[in-house]
């Protein structure tokens, strides 16, 4: 072999090399939540999206438990997810479900950066109609489901019962905490007498149960709106009120024409290792192509990028900031990188 010919062979080989390498640089891992619920529907959508408009490969994980893929993401375990913004200010503090992990949590809370935010949905409180159950009062002694064990949606109920009744967790009634794809027909079964879904408001998911068979809302009541524990809600980052009306879900047996439920927020977040242009791109994915998001489901209707900021705790990752910048979104001081 001539050293010419050497050459050429070299240097077409470090060039497929670094094709590659690029090549598997765009691959990015995700990880979201139950499939049916807002947060894995617009990560599927982005996954589309990146890989027509930027040919980004998002290998995406679906039905995780959201309180560890923040953990997972800081870890650099996983490139992308989406959390509850409560989850963020919970792991930057070690605190809640995250308080025997040392400072694995805390850690890998400061590796996070943002993309941006959106109202994911609402706390759906809810029971058949004739369980008898009229008030809050009534689930003493009942089965409750409250969400996945140790999750943001649990300790959100948890509190939401406490604010209502004063009663804590197996002190007065039982919490049922199990997978949300198995919520349903346990409620359905009667393995549970009331359930929670952290659904968008009007969502067919609920709505199926009512066409079934006649629900009841447990709503705010006023004791509850006026409690200590409601109030630090309130003061959480990411939780929010939001009211209903005894029409928004059919068959519904609620004499009050509002009902008031806690509203949460989430994050797409990634790491704070990712490239600026990736991040650039996966933000550029969402707002460039909103329009085509919103007409895929009412569910997206809420989504704009006036407030791509709500709920938004962790600081915007460079690649995020630089989109903004070139759209003329002003950016929160308190996010700027």
């Amino acid at each position: 072999m001539t050293l010419k010919t050497l050459l050429t062979t070299t240097a077409l080989a470090g060039a497929l090399a670094l094709t590659t390498a690029q090549a598997q640089a765009q691959t990015l891992r995700a990880e979201s939540g139950n499939p049916a619920t807002f947060n894995s529907q617009l990560a599927t959508l982005m996954s589309t999206l990146a890989s027509r408009d930027h040919d980004l490969d998002i290998q995406l994980s679906t039905g995780q438990n959201l309180a560890m893929t923040g953990v997972k993401l800081g870890a650099g375990r996983i490139d992308m997810t989406m959390i509850p913004t409560e989850l963020y200010g919970y792991m930057g503090e070690g605190t809640r479900m995250y308080g025997e992990m040392g400072d694995q949590a805390v850690q890998a809370a400061d590796n996070l950066r943002s993309l941006f935010g959106f109202v994911h949905g609402a706390y759906h409180v809810f029971t058949w109609a004739d369980s008898g159950i009229e008030s809050w009062d009534d689930i003493a002694g009942k089965n409750v489901y409250i969400g996945p064990a140790a999750s943001a949606a649990s300790t959100a109920i948890e509190q939401v019962i406490h604010a209502n009744t004063g009663m804590r967790p197996n002190e007065g009634y039982r919490a049922v905490t199990l997978g949300w794809g198995g919520s349903g027909q346990a409620f359905s079964d009667g393995q549970v007498d009331v359930l929670v879904s952290g659904s968008q408001i009007g969502s067919a998911s609920i709505e199926q149960y009512s066409l079934v068979n006649p629900i009841r809302f447990l709503g705010m009541s006023e004791e509850g709106l006026a409690s200590d524990t409601w109030q630090e809600l309130m003061a959480t980052p990411g939780m929010l009120p939001v009211e209903i009306t005894n029409d928004t879900y059919a068959n519904t047996v609620n004499e009050e024409e509002t009902i008031t439920l806690l509203a949460f927020t989430m994050m797409a977040l990634v790491n704070q290792s990712l490239d600026e242009e990736t991040a650039y791109r996966l933000t550029s994915t969402v707002w460039d192509n909103i329009d085509e998001i919103r007409d895929s489901s009412p569910i997206f209707d809420g989504l704009t990028i006036e407030d791509a900021f709500i709920g938004v705790d962790a600081p915007l990752h460079p690649g995020a900031y630089r989109y903004y910048q070139e759209r003329g979104v002003e950016v929160p001081e308190q996010l700027i990188p």
